[in-house]
C-alpha cells in the first residue's frame, strides 16, 4: 500500500493575508503507513484568523510527529476519535481564552483526514469540506452553517440557501463558540478513490462536475499530476473572481 497526496494554497486576488493553513504529512512506521491531511480556514471576518488556523494545524502536526508513533502499536479508532474530539475542544477553549485576554475574536474551521494503513478517520468543524471522488463525487462532511441547519429543519429550501445572505454564517467553529461538536467518521479505503479536503474559497465557484472530472484518480496518477491539477483549478478559481483565500489537498491510498 502507498499514499499519494498533494496540496496547494493561494492568497487569492483580494485578501492581504492568507488566513488558510494546510498540513500534509505521511510516515512509514514499523506498523505500517500513516498520514494526516488537514485544512483550516481562519475566519476572514475576525481578527487574527491566520493565527487560529495556524495554531490548530501546529497542534495536529506536532501530535503526528511526536505522539502518533507511540500510539500506533496499540491503535484503536474509537480511542483515536475521542482523542481528536478532545484535542479540538482544548484548542477551542485555548483560542477563546487567548482572544479574551487580548481583546480579540479569532476562529477557524478544522477539517482533516487521518489514515492508518487501509483505514481512515475524517474529522470536521465548520464549512471547509471533504469530498470523496470515486465513480461519483460525494460530500463526506456536513457544513456547520446557519443555512444548512435551516435546510435540515425544513425552514429553507436548498435553492434558497444558495443565495441567502447568511450562507457563510457558521454555527460552530474552533475558537468562537463555547461548545463545539466535532463531526467524526470512520471508513476503509477503496481502490481508485481520491479525497479532496478544501476551504470554501476553493469550491465556491467550481462545479461538482469540474471537481469530479479534474480531480479523479485517472487525472491524478501521481503526486506531480495531483499538484498540477490543484494549481490549474486554483488559477481557474482566481479567474472567476473568487475573493477568498484558496486552499485544497488531495489524498489517495493505493492498495
Amino acid at each position: 500500500m502507498d499514499y499519494i497526496t498533494a496540496c496547494d494554497t493561494d492568497i487569492g486576488i483580494s485578501k492581504k493575508i492568507n488566513q488558510d493553513s494546510v498540513c500534509v504529512k505521511t510516515a512509514r512506521t514499523a506498523t505500517g503507513k500513516a498520514a494526516l491531511v488537514m485544512v483550516c480556514d481562519g475566519m476572514g471576518g475576525l481578527s487574527k484568523g491566520e493565527l487560529a488556523s495556524a495554531e490548530v494545524i501546529r497542534s495536529f502536526a506536532e501530535w503526528f510527529d511526536t505522539e502518533l508513533p507511540f500510539e500506533l502499536p496499540n491503535w484503536d479508532w474509537k480511542t483515536a476519535a475521542r482523542n481528536v474530539i478532545s484535542r479540538l475542544r482544548r484548542l477551542n477553549a485555548m483560542l477563546i481564552d487567548y482572544g479574551a485576554r487580548n481583546s480579540l475574536q479569532l476562529g477557524t474551521t478544522a477539517t482533516g483526514l487521518i489514515a492508518v494503513n487501509s483505514e481512515f478517520m475524517t474529522f470536521h468543524v465548520g464549512d471547509s469540506r471533504i469530498y470523496k471522488i470515486s465513480d461519483k463525487l460525494s460530500q463526506v462532511t456536513d457544513d456547520h452553517t446557519f443555512v444548512n441547519r435551516a435546510v435540515k429543519m425544513g425552514r429553507m429550501t436548498p435553492e434558497e440557501a444558495l443565495t441567502d445572505p447568511r450562507r457563510n454564517a457558521l454555527v460552530q467553529c474552533v475558537g468562537v463558540t463555547g461548545e463545539i461538536a466535532p463531526e467524526v467518521r470512520l471508513g476503509v479505503f477503496e481502490n481508485n478513490t481520491n479525497f479532496l479536503i478544501c476551504s470554501d474559497g476553493f469550491r465556491h465557484v467550481l462545479t461538482e462536475k469540474e471537481l469530479y472530472e479534474e480531480l479523479s484518480a485517472e487525472k491524478t496518477k501521481n503526486k506531480a499530476a495531483m499538484q498540477k491539477q490543484l494549481r490549474q483549478l486554483i488559477e481557474t478559481v482566481k479567474s472567476r473572481n473568487e475573493n477568498d483565500n484558496i486552499t485544497a489537498a488531495v489524498f489517495r491510498a493505493e492498495m
